[in-house]
């Protein structure tokens, strides 16, 4: 089963960007169609009944031009391969508890005017790094859900957060927050496959998109093409970055030490 999903839209579905006269098209625009992923039973990036008749969505999955995900995702593979120490993957089963214990010893510190600000940046914000590091926000998305990954030696741990609820109370998604582990040689493998089948996809979209008359939408066919080949070495050197030792490490012990300080105090 594939671990990333998606489907292109037909050039004629795909809707030019600007206002007439001034339309345009460009690759990042082709690439628009519906993502979803899946890990186990569950569904991410799929919404509710409730939330597509509330919205009036065209479609059930994440409708967006799949190169932002593809440019988001692929930022993270220099943390992503990183691997973190048994502690703090331990941490990340229950990343949510995490997540509530440090926001109260953030409010336990923020209300001291002094040094509110300087416990934030230097403190809070150090402490909590090593998930943001590694978590893909789909902030361009409403009520975009968070997954992070997390290593450890030949594992890793994808963590989802889908709790959304419209005004109503009603869910977003139809995936509840949850996590799964897998091997992480597996998990690489999943990406290269993603990136196979897209790129072939997009090649034939970038055929069609050549050949078409687009009238008084402006498209330069010629950068396009080059547009694509460039993107595709992109994917692959960022994919080969997975397999590749980590150069950055990560200040765990620094981080520990906060880690400590916070157990202490709350």
């Amino acid at each position: 089963m594939a671990m990333i999903n998606f489907k292109l839209k037909e050039l004629d579905k795909i809707s030019p960007w600007g206002q007439e006269p001034e339309l345009s098209l460009h690759w990042f625009g082709l690439t628009d169609g519906d993502l979803w992923l899946t890990f186990g039973n569950e569904t991410i990036y799929e919404y509710t009944k409730e939330a597509i008749d509330l919205w009036g969505n065209q479609s059930p999955y994440n409708d967006y031009p799949l190169s932002r995900f593809i440019e988001d995702f692929t930022e993270l593979f220099d943390k992503i391969r990183e691997p973190i120490p048994e502690a703090f993957y331990n941490l990340s089963t229950d990343l949510k508890k995490f997540q509530s214990r440090t926001k109260k010893w953030l409010d336990k510190h923020y209300t001291d005017k002094d040094n509110g600000n300087d416990f934030y940046f230097d403190v809070y914000d150090t402490l909590i790094s090593w998930v943001h590091a590694r978590t893909l926000s789909s902030s361009h998305l409403n009520y975009g859900p968070q997954l992070s990954f997390f290593r450890y030696n030949n594992k890793v741990r994808v963590v989802w957060d889908t709790e959304h609820r419209l005004k109503n109370g009603t869910p977003v998604w139809t995936a509840k927050s949850g996590s799964v582990e897998m091997e992480y040689t597996g998990f690489v493998q999943k990406i290269k496959s993603f990136g196979q089948s897209f790129f072939a996809e997009m090649g034939e979209q970038i055929r069609l998109a050549v050949e078409k008359d687009w009238g008084k939408v402006e498209l330069d066919k010629q950068w396009l093409v080059e547009e694509h080949e460039g993107r595709i070495d992109e994917f692959y050197f960022s994919l080969a970055l997975l397999e590749q030792e980590a150069e950055y490490r990560t200040d765990w012990a620094g981080i520990k030490k906060l880690f400590d300080r916070m157990t202490n105090e709350i």
